[in-house]
């Protein structure tokens, strides 16, 4: 005996019809509140207005590229696609989050300007649609809440629409103050906090996505842990060659080469099942590919 490899596959649901729906919803409801804060923007001559309306026609398209990338990654796998399209979504939300920062950067450029050139502002009309604002986002903020926790690519979308429910709270807030005392400056300080918070909150999913992407060891995971419990078991000399990733966030798959100890009856379906369930329980990794062998690999080759 050389070597033994065992696959193991466990299809379940990605998401389901409820969550697109609410995305889809999300996206029509979302691009109607962004067009107000345009137009009032525009009217008020509130840069925070405008800064909002970009944030929030930044978070319709995210919405509406997470609904198109949840619906490609339900396709089946095939041929050149063996891992499926659940990737997809980490696309989605890697690109989401970039455009994101695109508009912190804009936005801090502009906000800096009107520093040195304050402009009057309506300080009625902000405060009217910054309310509508607020609502829109809040009752999409709401909607989502719940699917944010289990996916990464609905994650990047309700970290968009959260952070305008912040922004939109802000510049109620700056409204108030611009409208009773005309402290025009507010307008670009709350803009350059909207900006700052956008940039803090998308590093996290970049850097998640990214590492998803480049198929790095989720952060969940620690290699030497794997191989300290395998190496427990009496028939197992030493684990190598481990390595651990996932498609979407959710799903890790493993694969590692395993030594076996000189034994003359070697019982390699007992060995999965336990090493199987070992990863299982313990790990929470189901989809596996183990290689067994007794003098094939040496200890530290690559």
């Amino acid at each position: 005996m050389s070597n033994h490899s065992h696959h193991e596959h466990h299809h379940h649901h990605h998401g389901n019809d409820l969550t697109d729906k609410k995305l889809l919803f999300s996206v029509v409801f979302n691009f109607i509140i962004t067009l107000s804060e345009i137009l009032g923007g525009i009217f008020s001559h509130s840069l925070a207005l405008i800064s909002d309306s970009l944030h929030n026609l930044n978070d319709t398209m995210a919405i509406l590229l997470s609904y198109v990338a949840r619906k490609i990654s339900k396709r089946p796998k095939d041929e050149k696609r063996t891992y499926g399209y659940k990737r997809v979504e980490i696309l989605a939300a890697f690109t989401n989050t970039l455009f994101l920062f695109a508009v912190a950067i804009f936005l801090i450029v502009e906000s800096i300007k009107k520093f040195y050139k304050p402009e009057i502002i309506d300080g009625r009309l902000m405060l009217i649609i910054s309310i509508i604002g607020l609502a829109g986002n809040l009752i999409t903020a709401i909607l989502l809440f719940k699917e944010s926790k289990e996916n990464l690519n609905v994650k990047a979308t309700f970290v968009h629409i959260a952070s305008d429910t912040l922004s939109s709270v802000m510049i109620i807030i700056g409204a108030i103050f611009i409208y009773k005392y005309n402290w025009y400056i507010l307008d670009p300080i709350f803009t350059m906090l909207i900006s700052a918070y956008i940039l803090f909150e998308g590093y996290h999913i970049l850097k998640e996505s990214t590492n998803i992407l480049i198929q790095g060891t989720p952060d969940s995971m620690e290699l030497n842990k794997i191989k300290e419990e395998l190496e427990k078991l009496n028939y197992v000399e030493d684990v190598h060659h481990i390595h651990v990733w996932t498609t979407d966030g959710q799903d890790k798959y493993l694969e590692c080469h395993i030594s076996l100890k000189e034994n003359e009856n070697y019982n390699l379906d007992g060995y999965l099942k336990e090493i199987n369930h070992i990863l299982n329980e313990k790990f929470g990794i189901i989809h596996k590919t183990i290689q067994f062998e007794k003098k094939l690999c040496k200890e530290g080759e690559k």
